[in-house]
């Protein structure tokens, strides 16, 4: 898969060249209030929203940055965790992702739309490129 958010091998969930500022983000823990983005079966914690994209009075974004360029993960749905994300790099290069599931009941990182004990294995995150292209 070429499209994968972080990288060209769907197994491969380290950060790949895709995104820009999450080296040194920290794995993300249960008690945390900042926003969460799903990387394969783990969970980095972005720290505290610090945008409104929307207008609505709600902080729900975060940008970071590297020698690269800068992306905006984005909480559309306001549950604390990253659900769009939108790089643009120095070189003019821009990509957008959407967080195409979880489903609703199928956990992840076990932040959010827990599943019951019971229930099976959740599949990790996955992201599905939405736009890409060249400035």
């Amino acid at each position: 898969m070429n499209d994968a958010f972080f990288g060209s091998d769907p197994a491969d969930h380290g950060p790949g060249p895709d995104v820009c500022g999450l080296d040194g983000a920290p794995l993300a823990s249960a008690d945390s209030l900042g926003l969460h983005v799903p990387v394969g079966s783990g969970v980095l914690d972005l720290g505290s929203p610090e945008a409104d994209l929307d207008g609505d009075g709600f902080m729900e974004a975060v940008t970071r940055e590297d020698e690269r360029g800068l992306t905006v993960y984005t909480d559309v749905d306001g549950d604390g965790t990253v659900d769009h994300v939108s790089t643009v790099r120095f070189d003019g290069s821009y990509d957008s992702w959407r967080l195409a599931n979880p489903a609703v009941g199928v956990a992840f990182g076990g932040f959010t739309n827990e599943a019951a004990a019971s229930d099976p294995a959740p599949a990790p995150a996955r992201w599905e490129r939405t736009d890409h292209g060249h400035i």
